[in-house]
């Protein structure tokens, strides 16, 4: 029997490939490529955004196309977007894609991923590499100072300023990284703006009430600062303030759970550097006249337009949380964040950090304040708005108040108190009036008279 060396054995394959007409080669050349040139944005910020492409292919026709984007949430999953774009038949196409953010409330520094995908005459459909893209503020002139853990952007503004900013906001996280006990795996960006109007122009809705709004998906939170008006006084709390939303979103992330509002700002003025006696003084005149509102009341909302209301509510918030961590430490807090991250309610996740109730909390931290025989509500109170975004009422802002200011601010030993109102930029519709607006398109306004009285004595 013949044997053959290896050469010869590599011969014989070589022969047979060619003979049968298997070229790896020929099979890598045969397949058609689209390939995509590098996109080119026009940022009409805060209007439109223009994406332009040129695809191109060495096979069959490009027969269609389409942009998907999405914004780039820090949590949940992401829904892209897909839209279709017209297309000229042929080897080499360009498309464009226009991005209408008129309508939107796209917040400086937010950043979307997108790419392109399209399909040829055989079917082929190929996509392009997923690009992220941050939405600046072109109008700007931005300046900005940065580390790891947080950003800040400013414009027109002296460079001591920005530090200033950065200061506050590098005491702020150290501060909440011991309080929260966590870190944030990403960058937060603090971004100002030097007007009402320049805060506006971003807004689907805007609102002259709203000094700073903290966008929790994308760890951007901004303040309007205008004048001279922040030495030591306003960004000494709202910075601290709106860094304490994102850390606080951070820890309770679970869109199944409602973590009450009370404890979310309660929280937030905790981490504030200034001093809260005004805060303390009036919930010990509210406890001392019997008038404290319920917590249960304030678990998903501040109350109505009432100043005086909005501002006690914000106070109890503060005295509430104050006398949580001052109770159960770091540790308490934490392990009650955790429980609602975990998917708890608020009972549950009370009982299982504290060892206690959310009605026997209430009980203690009324009686703490000077409350007596004070009694846990039996009707839960209908909230009109939920205070987000966190909003203040700053006369000396520039910044209309729906009522007047306490008359006696106290000084902290950094500056001027910080004024707290209404935080939110819309207020949903009470649910009586809702049933009442319901029956009466049903049934008349014989019916809706007498639907409001029936609800009026349940809630009564």
């Amino acid at each position: 029997m013949l044997r053959c060396s290896r050469i010869c054995q590599f011969l014989l394959i070589i022969i047979l490939i060619t003979v049968l007409g298997f070229s790896p080669a020929a099979t890598v050349q045969a397949q058609p490529t689209i390939k995509f040139s590098e996109t080119e944005i026009e940022n009409r910020f805060p209007d439109e955004v223009i994406f332009r492409v040129t695809a191109s292919s060495t096979g069959a026709d490009i027969t269609s196309a389409k942009f998907a984007f999405t914004i780039d949430s820090l949590y949940g999953s992401k829904s892209y977007t897909k839209d279709p774009i017209d297309v000229s038949p042929g080897p080499i196409v360009t498309l464009e894609y226009v991005l209408d953010t008129r309508d939107l409330t796209t917040p400086p520094m937010m950043t979307y991923l997108y790419h392109w995908e399209v399909v040829d005459a055989d079917g082929n459909k190929v996509q392009s590499e997923e690009i992220l893209f941050r939405y600046d503020d072109n109008r700007q002139d931005w300046q900005v100072l940065e580390n790891d853990e947080i950003a800040v952007f400013w414009h027109d503004r002296s460079a001591a300023f920005g530090q200033t900013i950065f200061d506050i906001a590098e005491d702020a996280v150290t501060y909440q990284q011991v309080l929260f006990q966590t870190e944030l795996d990403f960058q937060m960006r603090i971004v100002i703006s030097n007007t009402q109007e320049e805060f506006n122009s971003w807004h689907n809705i805007g609102h002259d009430w709203i000094g700073g709004q903290t966008f929790n998906n994308f760890g951007i939170t901004n303040q309007i600062v205008e004048g001279e008006y922040y030495q030591d006084t306003w960004l000494n709390g709202v910075i601290p303030h709106e860094i304490s939303h994102i850390f606080f979103n951070d820890v309770v992330y679970n869109p199944t759970v409602l973590v009450p509002v009370w404890l979310n700002e309660g929280v937030a003025q905790y981490n504030e550097f200034l001093t809260h006696e005004w805060e303390m003084d009036l919930v010990e005149s509210a406890a001392a006249e019997g008038s404290l509102v319920p917590l249960s009341a304030l678990e998903d909302g501040f109350g109505s337009y009432n100043v005086d209301r909005i501002y006690l509510s914000y106070a109890e918030a503060y005295s509430a949380a104050t006398y949580l961590i001052e109770t159960y430490g770091n540790e308490g807090l934490s392990a009650l964040l955790n429980a609602y991250k975990g998917g708890e309610g608020s009972e549950e996740a009370f009982m299982i950090a504290l060892g206690i109730s959310i009605d026997q909390f209430e009980m203690d931290w009324a009686e703490s304040v000077g409350a007596e025989n004070y009694l846990l509500p039996t009707v839960w109170a209908v909230p009109t708005f939920r205070p987000s975004p966190t909003a203040y009422i700053l006369a000396e802002q520039g910044t209309p108040e729906p009522g007047q200011a306490p008359a006696e601010t106290p000084t902290p030993p950094n500056g001027e108190r910080l004024e707290k109102g209404p935080t939110r930029s819309s207020a949903p519709i009470p649910l009586m009036i809702i049933a009442l607006i319901i029956v009466f398109l049903v049934f008349g306004g014989g019916a809706a008279v007498f639907l409001y009285f029936i609800l009026k004595k349940e809630t009564s």
